[in-house]
């Protein structure tokens, strides 16, 4: 209530309110309880003070261990009569005070732990009341039966239904939470099937265009040299060479479609290209009439490097040469692979050359390349730089560590 009217940076902590509340009530009963104990029930001034200290104290002790709070508040409610019973017009055996502290007790008990904890301090406090009130009159001859039967009953009755308001309260507080927690549950998997049924409608995109198409190539490039008698081997190589790679995508298609729709990374593809099958790569372009070049550098990778840097280093390769067999026609391609020992340096660089090809100029999406080298770098703690170059051309560079470090490797260590 009082944090409505605080900047929000300094709203009140509700624990830290009820802890200062229970704290100022303990002390406000322990000086009140002591001082009418020792005033009107005529109690011995530093028996009453110890009493009550107990007593007054088992409120805080109740917010950290219920129990004992429970078992020492009966305790201190069957001693506490026994040190004032003459007072003959007073309240006995429950004096005020001492029914104020015990009904805060059972409220505090009731809203923090088990109902049958709260149920405990209820009838130990009137057991132990009812064993005081026995007590008193064998062992002093008090002649007001009637009188402390009613002063019992009436502490029973309003600590019964303080302990039944602590307990509806309680238990509205657990199913309030209980529906949090379902309606956080139900957002997830909202979350998790929208996700799912996106991926789903992502793959059949993929499978009905892409796969499609990948297969109507796979086929006329296989069966041209049977259609076209008499062509010359290097053109029938040349259409060889075009089923291989459209195989070669359509079983990587088929293995990203599984991802897709099993979200189970044992789907994964495999075998996973490497920087090592790059080779293979620079090949089937400089076949497809592609100028390009391949320089290694440094020291070996295959020992040192993780899978997955080897991954994305490929990926980028393969992206920055589509991107500019795409975006520069008949230019030359440069790629270098460079090692230090800590990181791998990827530059792929191409000439001005004649130009974008003509699906490149008149399609909608651009970019998405550089995106996607970006993400693949970032995915194992590296960095993507592009640029034009001085002469028209255009830079790809790529720094991918070997040993991951920063946060993606934190994040990585934490979910382990």
């Amino acid at each position: 209530m009082f944090g409505r009217f605080l900047p929000s940076n300094r709203r009140l902590n509700p624990a830290a309110l009820a802890w200062v509340v229970v704290v100022f009530a303990a002390i406000v009963m322990l000086a009140v309880q002591s001082s009418i104990a020792a005033g009107v029930y005529d109690a011995p001034v530093a028996l009453a003070f110890g009493l009550t200290v107990v007593h007054a104290g088992t409120m805080p002790l109740s917010m950290l261990r219920p129990l004992f709070g429970a078992i020492l508040s009966s305790c201190a409610c069957a001693a506490l009569p026994l040190i004032g019973p003459h007072a003959a017009d007073a309240p006995w055996p429950w004096m005020v005070p001492v029914m104020i502290t015990q009904i805060a007790v059972i409220l505090i008990i009731g809203l923090r732990a088990h109902w049958g904890i709260a149920l405990s301090a209820l009838l130990g406090s009137i057991g132990g009341s009812a064993l005081a009130a026995v007590v008193g009159h064998a062992l002093f001859h008090l002649e007001r039966t009637d009188a402390s039967i009613i002063n019992i009953m009436i502490y029973a009755c309003i600590a019964g239904g303080v302990y039944v308001a602590a307990v509806i309260v309680q238990q509205w507080q657990l199913i309030r939470s209980q529906l949090l927690q379902e309606k956080e549950n139900t957002a997830e998997e909202h979350s998790k099937r929208v996700t799912i049924e996106e991926r789903a409608r992502i793959a059949r995109e993929l499978h009905d265009i892409v796969a499609h198409s990948m297969s109507i190539i796979n086929i006329q490039s296989s069966s041209a040299p049977f259609r076209h008698a008499g062509i010359d081997a290097g053109v029938a190589k040349e259409f060889e060479d075009i089923s291989t790679s459209a195989r070669a995508a359509l079983t990587e298609m088929r293995g990203l479609l599984s991802v897709l729709r099993n979200d189970d990374s044992a789907h994964e593809l495999a075998p996973q290209p490497k920087l090592t099958d790059v080779d293979e790569l620079v090949d089937k372009a400089r076949q497809a009439g592609v100028r390009v070049t391949l320089e290694r550098r440094g020291e070996p990778l295959d020992a040192v490097l993780r899978d997955s840097t080897g991954l994305a280093g490929y990926r980028i390769i393969q992206e920055a040469l589509s991107n500019a067999i795409r975006h520069a026609r008949d230019s030359d391609i440069a790629i270098r692979i460079r090692s230090d020992g800590a990181s791998v340096r990827i530059s792929v660089t191409n000439t001005r050359g004649e130009g974008p090809t003509e699906a490149v100029s008149t399609e909608e999406h651009r970019g998405q390349g550089l995106v996607g080298m970006r993400e693949r770098a970032g995915s194992v703690g590296g960095e993507i730089r592009s640029r034009r170059t001085a002469t028209g051309g255009f830079e790809v560079e790529a720094v991918l560590p070997l040993s991951l470090t920063g946060p993606v490797a934190d994040e990585r260590r934490e979910r382990a």
